[in-house]
């Protein structure tokens, strides 16, 4: 296996493995969007974002991966190092995702809740 094969599987693993995980919140995410936004397009807007930064991050990381033309071994367990970093940028993006999510969600504004009469 040469590195230029090592150095496309390495991204494409990365990507598969992001995009699994996008695929994997889209649902989720988008109902607290939406909940927080308070429009469908506004929700969708920051899910294209969300997702884009999701994917894009860890792939900007798996591009700067260069392997060493050597022994196989050498060069696939290079490649794996590189795909954990890349995982770990779509960790710290995923991290950084939640976090502005989540102040968002503390400091929205709530409806008033309907009081029952006789209560």
């Amino acid at each position: 296996m040469n590195s230029i094969t090592v150095y496309f599987i390495q991204i494409a693993t990365t990507f598969v493995i992001c995009l699994a995980a996008v695929i994997y919140l889209r649902r989720s995410l988008r109902r607290v969007l939406v909940d927080l936004c308070a429009t469908e397009e506004r929700a969708q807007f920051w899910m294209s974002f969300a997702s884009i930064v999701l994917i894009g991050f860890p792939l900007v990381f798996g591009l700067g991966f260069n392997p060493e033309a050597t022994l196989a071994d050498k060069v696939f367990f290079e490649a794996a190092n590189q795909v954990k970093a890349n995982l770990f940028g779509f960790l710290v993006v995923l991290i950084g995702v939640g976090s502005i999510i989540s102040f968002f969600a503390l400091i929205a504004p709530r409806p008033a809740v309907a009081k029952k009469e006789g209560a």
